[in-house]
């Protein structure tokens, strides 16, 4: 009997998966391998802090911070973020990054990552992706237990007045989203310099070493232009009103700046990067 089997049979590949697929199955092992990772550890406690910073102040200070009476929300509120966004935040963006690269430059896996049925473009948006959850989640904690703090101050504190009053939970809303979008420009930056340098070292010294440039350059008229310091413009940008919390709606120029800077920094680093594996 004649074989109906061709040279064309052997020859047939299965189709590649679609790129969502691609996508989505390496999110879901880069969770995997989150963790019990450091990352995961820093991105649930890094707000502790300026958190734990604020509540201390206020515990034994307050009485003279609020000695004019009225709601003490604003004021706490605003101090949180303050200590928060002038720099510990951006250094938490600089290690978070640099930590979810580090996982497979510290385990060798490049090289088996990239020889797996997914293209480049998943690997590369997955982790930002997971990057971008992470940094999220971390704010939403933070801004968690700023309001779990102030309430505690409440319980312990009954004469500061954080019972009384309602909590701006609106303007808290909108400090959240604007602070995410400040955080956006030097986090593509810090991923573009982690998966370039695939080393920890090199990523978080270029990080904090532009961090305390920012600070040193903060009264630049051109600082809001710099990536470094959007999260610091956008803490300080809050207004108390009279027994208010004041938080514009729209963004504002420094964060403009900061999006473009994310969408600029990964077309242009996703490019390099291509090149450079392709050649190399």
């Amino acid at each position: 009997m004649e074989s109906t089997l061709t040279s064309d049979t052997f020859l047939t590949l299965p189709a590649a998966p679609a790129p969502f697929t691609q996508l989505r199955r390496t999110l879901a092992a880069d969770v995997l391998k989150l963790r019990r990772t450091a990352a995961l550890r820093l991105t649930l406690v890094s707000g502790a802090l300026p958190v734990l910073l604020t509540f201390c102040i206020f515990f034994f200070k307050g009485y003279i911070i609020l000695k004019a009476g009225g709601t003490p929300w604003p004021r706490f509120i605003s101090t949180a973020w303050q200590t928060a966004g002038t720099l510990l935040l951006p250094l938490f963006v600089v290690l978070l990054t640099s930590l979810v690269v580090h996982i497979e430059t510290k385990a060798t896996a490049w090289k088996h990552l990239y020889a797996q049925p997914v293209g480049r473009g998943a690997v590369f948006g997955s982790k930002l992706l997971l990057i971008l959850v992470l940094n999220a989640v971390a704010l939403l904690l933070f801004a968690g237990l700023v309001l779990g703090a102030g309430v505690l101050l409440g319980v312990l504190k009954p004469k500061l007045g954080f019972q009384t009053y309602s909590i701006p939970l609106p303007a808290v809303a909108w400090m959240l989203l604007r602070t995410y979008v400040a955080t956006l420009g030097l986090l593509a930056v810090q991923y573009i310099v982690s998966l370039y340098w695939r080393s920890f070292v090199v990523p978080v010294g270029v990080g904090m070493g532009a961090v305390v440039s920012v600070i040193a350059l903060m009264q630049w008229e051109h600082a809001n232009k710099i990536p470094y310091a959007a999260p610091f413009f956008t803490a300080v940008s809050m207004k108390m009103g009279k027994g208010s919390l004041e938080v514009a709606h729209a963004l504002a120029k420094h964060e403009w700046y900061s999006l473009g800077w994310f969408a600029g920094v990964l077309v242009v680093g996703y490019l390099l990067l291509y090149r450079r594996n392709v050649t190399n």
